[in-house]
């Protein structure tokens, strides 16, 4: 089997939730002989990974292309890449994806992204094989609350829904995330499109043998995810650690993840609440340092509101908490109580209620013997549920 797959990004290169969970789905897909051209479409991430690309040889089953030769490692050179030269980028990569997609390949992968899929939409016809496409959010997501506040950004965001409106009646299979998002997306597919629950991903072996480390203050409360307050809640997190560390003052709290416009607010809230020496925003952690930080944690927490996001979504990062087989503190959102139970796999709490979140830290905290217990009962449901190999062999069967 041969499929060709479409990203912005390498995903083995890629520090984000998306990017892991397509790292190891190409890596299932491997294992099961599965031969895989990944076409990059958005450059390199930086000059390491443009130097490793070209010293490794990851597998003999697995080629890599890029399609253009750009760095977006720098906050300018983003803004540069995304808002002046993305013309000339999906120009070249039109031209070389039209080649790519008049070869012979029994699959083609899309990724929902504008350019790929404007690409797709002007090549169509030149496929042979079947299409598919990887869905975790609904793709009206941006226009929530505080999701989006640059007019920039707001405008390529509705022209690629655009370009995702009209390649959705032309795609073949889908594989979704949420029962929630299948049944929306079954109302704008067209009517011979298969479906396929493929769950939130995670390569479990990413947190095996993992040491012990003093990067940090010891004992630590850990959140990754992107700091904002209607997506992943840390306002309530920040409320809920104030009340709990009156309880347990030596805990800190560490917040790893990507930079939003909420933040000047919330360390207005540190700041009121003096705990300026209790409270670190981390920045960006890498896909290797991930492992290591969360492992090393006492509890591990995500406030998650309920939102119209989290009601399609499911949070990747969840997988990867479960999967240390530490303590894990989570909202009752979406999808989550359905693999979840309270004070046997998970620590759960009502969205939006600081008290809620802080009796489920609390409760945490307090029991390190059943903080345990419940920790290794949540690792045993990601094994079953969201670990890369089985969800790759369900997915081989699906093709």
């Amino acid at each position: 089997m041969k499929i060709l797959l479409l990203r912005p990004l390498n995903p083995f290169f890629e520090s984000s939730a998306s990017g892991n969970r397509f790292a190891g789905i190409i890596d299932g897909l491997l294992k099961q002989g599965v031969k895989v051209t990944l076409v990059v479409t958005g450059g390199y991430n930086d000059v390491n990974e443009y130097k490793e690309i070209r010293k490794n040889k990851k597998n003999e089953n697995l080629t890599v292309i890029y399609t253009v030769c750009t760095f977006s490692h720098k906050l300018w050179l983003r803004r540069m890449n995304v808002f002046l030269l993305s013309w000339l980028f999906a120009l070249i990569s039109n031209i070389k994806l039209k080649r790519l997609f008049n070869a012979d390949f029994d699959f083609v992968w899309l990724t929902n992204n504008g350019d790929i899929l404007a690409a797709f939409n002007k090549n169509f016809g030149l496929i042979k094989g079947k299409t598919i496409i990887e869905l975790n959010e609904f793709n009206d997501f941006y226009k929530g609350e505080g999701q989006i506040g640059n007019p920039l950004q707001l405008r390529k965001a509705e022209m690629s829904n655009q370009n995702f409106l009209k390649a959705v009646k032309k795609i073949d299979l889908f594989a979704v995330m949420t029962f929630t998002l299948i049944r929306h997306f079954q109302t704008l597919a067209k009517p011979d499109a298969h479906f396929f629950h493929l769950p939130m991903t995670v390569d479990m072996k990413r947190f095996q043998a993992i040491q012990k480390t003093n990067n940090y203050n010891k004992p630590y409360i850990a959140f990754t995810g992107t700091y904002t307050n209607t997506k992943d809640g840390v306002d309530v997190l920040i409320h809920a650690f104030a009340k709990t560390n009156k309880l347990y003052p030596d805990f800190h709290l560490y917040l790893a993840g990507f930079y939003h416009y909420d933040v000047p607010m919330q360390k207005k809230l540190i700041e009121d609440y003096q705990l300026n020496n209790k409270i670190t925003y981390l920045g960006i952690l890498n896909k290797y340092q991930i492992p290591e930080f969360l492992q090393n944690a006492d509890l591990l927490v995500l406030s998650r509101p309920d939102s119209h996001q989290a009601q399609g979504g499911f949070p990747t990062k969840l997988g990867e908490y479960l999967a240390t087989g530490n303590p894990v503190c989570v909202t009752r959102v979406g999808e989550i109580p359905d693999y979840l139970e309270d004070n046997v796999s998970a620590f759960m709490a009502e969205p939006g209620s600081v008290d809620s979140f802080a009796d489920a830290m609390n409760r945490a905290l307090s029991d390190k013997e059943n903080a345990r217990r419940v920790g290794l009962n949540g690792r045993k449901v990601a094994e079953e549920h969201f670990s890369i190999d089985v969800q790759a062999e369900r997915l081989i069967k699906f093709f």
